[in-house]
């Protein structure tokens, strides 16, 4: 049996969602080049498992269920952005996510290391939390997008908060990514 690409992630509340819709809208009129991601397919992304055999999913539920033990509900801010690796050259167009808690990061280390010993490579890089608004294949009109980009900087969707974690599978179709809910798995507060 083929496995599932799969992902833990946090789930956007609708009026970030609908922040981050009018965000891509002012951007998509300064550049094309730029396949966007639906506001719906957006989430916080905390750790990608790559192809998993459908039959582990109960066992890294279980492996998420312990992560979260102890957590409670915390706040994130949605606020910033810009272009990875940087906003004058961008491949990525991102937002912001900010912890003040540290909570999230702490959160995303948990996960990282039980799933670690369920024998899940471990991410090579710092975990840098933010939001995929885009990719860019290439940019016409590019001083305009690079202005919008550095206006982007100063945007703030407000914040959420966080009570959960979620399984995803992604299908990658032609008309991009289609993602499943597999399990949710809720913080345990004490």
């Amino acid at each position: 049996m083929p496995g599932w690409r799969s992902f833990f992630a946090v789930e956007l509340s609708k009026e970030i969602e609908g922040g981050i819709s009018k965000i891509q809208e002012q951007l998509k009129r300064k550049a094309e080049g730029v396949r966007w991601v639906r506001p719906a397919g957006i989430h916080l992304t905390l750790k990608f498992l790559g192809e998993v055999d459908p039959d582990r999913i109960e066992e890294i539920v279980r492996k998420a269920g312990e992560a979260v033990e102890g957590v409670g509900p915390f706040t994130i801010r949605i606020t910033g952005g810009g272009g990875f690796p940087n906003v004058k050259n961008p491949r990525v167009i991102w937002i912001g996510v900010e912890d003040q808690s540290g909570f999230l990061r702490q959160l995303q280390t948990r996960l990282e290391t039980g799933l670690e010993e369920l024998g899940f490579k471990r991410e090579e890089r710092n975990y840098t939390p933010h939001l995929t608004l885009g990719r860019v294949r290439s940019v016409k009109g590019k001083g305009a997008f690079t202005q919008a980009l550095e206006d982007m900087g100063d945007s703030d969707l407000g914040t959420m908060e966080v009570r959960e974690i979620t399984l995803f599978r992604s299908e990658l179709k032609p008309t991009g990514a289609e993602y499943t809910k597999l399990r949710t798995v809720p913080f345990k507060i004490p």
